[in-house]
């Protein structure tokens, strides 16, 4: 009896500072495999004049703080459930010292922790994770490109931040010599095409690639039993896509020193750099797991030395 005794109180004390945590904050956010934090997941399809996209990109951000404020206010509600069933608790415990048998309130105590446990539970899963500095990223590229698009002219692509490693991202899976199997992920989170104020066509495409070795069973020689290992995480980096149509009115393409296959730009090497038929095709590899705008901002930019204005 003793022992069943100390189990219960273990287990609401432990009810109690969970729903102590749960009240004083939100649940820290969870960090990925490759050790990265967590971040909301967004997808953007991106359709729409500059202005109405970012306006888009703000007001979502807006509803979503004020839903999360709205949740802040019961945060407390949990706790005080848990109160009302220690109180009941609390008459029983009252009623067995004066002699009398007792478990009517200690049920009902029961149901209140439960309901506050459930409540506590949903409030955390409620929580909204920080977003992505990307989601900031992406905003400031639309908004620094946005004076170069042609007059009444919209963006087209998307913006995805759902998670580099979904399944629906796996582009193929590898085998080793001892039948362990490497996924290879890819991962475009931003893709743009645009037509621009000079009449050359842009398409932008930036790309995370992923490899992750997923969990297996392996013998130990010595003991002879199976052991789980867990998936491991083996490297990622960023590539970027850029395709510029000229436009044979206004440009010329003319190769340079300072832009060709092999150059760094920023956190970017340029792995393949065509010429060929009126379109300049531009490939680059970062070893980075990030790469902020203002690289691919930067990158765009010096891609545009390749141009030379006709005379007029």
């Amino acid at each position: 009896m003793l022992c069943v005794m100390g189990i219960f109180g273990i287990v609401v004390i432990a009810l109690f500072f969970y729903l102590l945590n749960t009240a004083r904050k939100k649940t820290p956010a969870s960090v990925t495999i490759t050790g990265a934090k967590e971040y909301t997941p967004v997808y953007v399809s991106i359709a729409d004049k500059p202005h109405s996209i970012l306006r888009g990109m703000d007001q979502f951000a807006v509803n979503l703080r004020k839903t999360e404020s709205a949740g802040d206010k019961w945060r407390w509600i949990p706790m005080l459930i848990f109160f009302g069933g220690v109180f009941l608790f609390g008459v029983d415990v009252v009623i067995n010292l004066l002699g009398y048998f007792s478990i009517t309130f200690t049920g009902g105590a029961l149901a209140l922790w439960i309901a506050a446990f459930v409540m506590a539970r949903s409030l955390r899963r409620s929580d909204s994770k920080d977003f992505s500095p990307r989601y900031r990223g992406a905003k400031e590229i639309i908004h620094t490109l946005k004076d170069d698009l042609k007059p009444d002219s919209t963006f087209l692509g998307h913006l995805d931040l759902t998670g580099a490693t979904l399944k629906t991202k796996v582009a193929r899976e590898a085998k080793d010599t001892q039948g362990r199997t490497t996924q290879f992920f890819s991962d475009p989170w931003l893709s743009l095409k645009a037509k621009l104020y000079d009449g050359n066509i842009l398409r932008l495409t930036a790309t995370q690639r992923t490899k992750k070795r997923i969990a297996y069973w392996k013998r130990s020689r010595i003991s002879g039993k199976s052991k789980l290992k867990p998936e491991k995480f083996k490297g990622t980096e960023q590539k970027l896509k850029i395709r510029i149509v000229v436009n044979p009115e206004v440009y010329a393409i003319v190769p340079n020193a300072t832009f060709r296959q092999g150059q760094n730009i920023g956190k970017y090497t340029i792995t393949l750099l065509n010429t060929e038929g009126g379109m300049i095709n531009i490939l680059a590899d970062s070893p980075f797991e990030e790469v902020e705008q203002e690289h691919i901002l930067n990158f765009l930019k010096s891609s545009y030395s390749l141009l030379q204005r006709k005379a007029a």
